[in-house]
C-alpha cells in the first residue's frame, strides 16, 4: 500500500495557503480590509464632490447614507462567502450578488443613477423651467427619487404657475426627453459659436384684412411688442420683428419678441392689449380680420319645370 505524501511543516502551518483551516478567515479579513480601504477612499472623494454639486445638504447626506449602507451589506456578504476559503467561489459569489442586486433594485438604482447624472451633468437646476414627458413646471427641488415641479398650466390654459406640485420620478429622466427653457442662458453655453441667449422667442398672431395698410399694421405690432417687453421684462438682446403670410381670410402677421420663460403669458397678454388699442386708434387704416364660416343655399330657379 502506497503511503500518503507527507506535508511539509511549513505548508501545514501556513494559513495563507488554500486547504488550511484558517485560510477562510484570512481570506475574509483580507476581503474586508480591501473593501474597507476602497470604500474609505471613494467615499471621501464622493462626499467632497456630491456636497459641492448636490445643491441641498440633506440630499447629499441621504445619498452618502445609502452608499454606506450598500457598501456595508456587500462587505458582510463577501466576508461570509470568503470564510469558505475558496477563491473561485468568492468570485462567483460576487458576480451572483451583483446580478441579484441589479434585478431586485433596478428601479431605485435607476433613480439613483439619474440623480447622479443630474448632479454631474446639470441638465437643469432649481429654478429652471423644464418639460418632462407631458409635464411642464419650474424646478423647486431635486431629490434622490423625485424632481419636484411647480406645475405651469394644468389648472389653467397658459404659461403661468398653477401652484400645484408635481413629483416626477428621477428614473424617468433616462427614458423621457427633457426640454429646458433656460438651459442655453447659462454661462457655460456662452462660448458657443452662436452666443446663447437667456431669453425665449415668443409670438402673437394678428390677422388683418387684405385692405389693411400692412406696413402700418406691422409698425404698430412691433411698437406694441417692444413696449410690452420693456414694461415686463426690461432690456433684451433682440428687438421685436414681424413675419407675414397669406391666409384665406386675409394676412396673418406674426409679431415675434424675446421674453423670459416665466413671463410668456404676461407679455403676450400685454402685447394683445396694446395691439388692440393701437388698431382702434387707426381703425380707418387697419382692420382685424376674423375667420368666418357659413353656408349659402341657392334659391330654386323660378323657371324650373313643375314636378
Amino acid at each position: 500500500m502506497n503511503a500518503m505524501p507527507a506535508i511539509s511543516g511549513s505548508d501545514a502551518s501556513s494559513p495563507f495557503l488554500p486547504g488550511h483551516p484558517g485560510f477562510g478567515v484570512v481570506l475574509a479579513i483580507g476581503a474586508l480590509l480591501a473593501l474597507g480601504l476602497v470604500h474609505a477612499v471613494t467615499r471621501r472623494q464622493l462626499a467632497r464632490y456630491v456636497c459641492r454639486q448636490a445643491g441641498k445638504e440633506e440630499n447629499a447626506a441621504m445619498f452618502l447614507r445609502g452608499y454606506d449602507a450598500v457598501c456595508k451589506v456587500l462587505m458582510a456578504l463577501l466576508a461570509l462567502v470568503a470564510l469558505a476559503g475558496s477563491l473561485p467561489l468568492l468570485g462567483l459569489s460576487m458576480a451572483l450578488i451583483a446580478t441579484m442586486l441589479g434585478w431586485s433594485l433596478q428601479a431605485p438604482i435607476r433613480g439613483l443613477a439619474a440623480w447622479v447624472m443630474v448632479v454631474l451633468k446639470r441638465p437643469f437646476r432649481i429654478g429652471d423651467r423644464i418639460r418632462i414627458a407631458d409635464v411642464t413646471g419650474d424646478v423647486t427641488d431635486i431629490q434622490l427619487n423625485h424632481v419636484v415641479l411647480n406645475q405651469v398650466g394644468g389648472t389653467v390654459h397658459g404659461e403661468e404657475r398653477s401652484g400645484r406640485g408635481v413629483l416626477v420620478p428621477t428614473a424617468m429622466l433616462f427614458s423621457e426627453e427633457i426640454i429646458n427653457y433656460d438651459l442655453l442662458g447659462r454661462e457655460e453655453y456662452q462660448s458657443l459659436r452662436e452666443p446663447a441667449s437667456p431669453f425665449l422667442l415668443d409670438e402673437v398672431l394678428v390677422r388683418v384684412t387684405f385692405g389693411t395698410d400692412r406696413e402700418l399694421a406691422q409698425r404698430l405690432c412691433i411698437r406694441a411688442a417692444a413696449q410690452a417687453v420693456r414694461e415686463i421684462v426690461g432690456n433684451v438682446d433682440q428687438e421685436p420683428s414681424t413675419r407675414t403670410v397669406f391666409v384665406p381670410q386675409g394676412v396673418l402677421i406674426r409679431v415675434r419678441y424675446k421674453t423670459k420663460s416665466a413671463k410668456r403669458q404676461e407679455v403676450s397678454s400685454r402685447v394683445t392689449e396694446l395691439v388692440w388699442q393701437a388698431f382702434r386708434e387707426n381703425a380707418d387704416k387697419v382692420q382685424f380680420r376674423l375667420p368666418t364660416s357659413g353656408a349659402a343655399i341657392a334659391d330654386k330657379p323660378t323657371d324650373a319645370p313643375p314636378l
